[in-house]
């Protein structure tokens, strides 16, 4: 595996090339790469400037990740090429594709601080499932929730969340965003 991607990077050295991990897949059940910390070992050990990772937010939760934290991780080296927003519940092998922040609205505004933090410029993708939703009502849902907490991530910054996560303040940060 590691051969295979440095000859791909190699052979296309202004491509970036991203890996997008699966803790479990449908087809063959579990994945060669299930989490953050081994996609990042992966690329570690590929060693190329333009081979990076894509976070994709339900893959992290059915890891048992949080996904911000693994965006801290991996935004932090610079191998955060992509990311796709959704939204889910935490059950191993379960990816359900829901509308980003539905299901754990501040985990959503954490993931987007820590892409600011982390001065993230790669692609955003929306990977959802609209089964009963109208697909194009759905991706503009997604979008506004994009800005929305794009911009209330700002508004925190501005107003000195950093202050709080530094001393480890919980409550004040908790507070801090219950008055916005």
């Amino acid at each position: 595996v590691v051969d295979a991607f440095r000859e791909i990077c190699d052979a296309f050295p202004s491509l970036k090339i991203s890996l997008e991990f699966k803790p479990t897949d449908e087809n063959t059940r579990f994945f060669t790469v299930p989490s953050t910390g081994a996609a990042m070992l992966l690329v570690n050990e590929i060693n190329r400037e333009n081979m990076g990772l894509t976070l994709d937010i339900g893959h992290c939760l059915a890891a048992g990740e949080n996904p911000a934290q693994s965006a801290a991780l991996v935004g932090a080296r610079g191998k955060l090429f992509g990311v796709q927003l959704n939204d889910g519940y935490q059950r191993l092998g379960a990816e359900d594709g829901l509308m980003f922040g539905s299901v754990h609205p501040h985990m959503a505004l954490e993931f987007v601080h820590w892409l600011q933090k982390t001065n993230f410029d790669g692609h955003i993708y929306f990977d959802t499932f609209p089964r009963n939703e109208d697909p194009c009502r759905e991706a503009e849902y997604n979008i506004r929730r994009c800005k929305a907490l794009w911009a209330r991530a700002k508004q925190l910054e501005r107003m000195g969340i950093e202050d709080f996560l530094q001393r480890h303040d919980a409550m004040g940060a908790l507070e801090l965003i219950e008055s916005m």
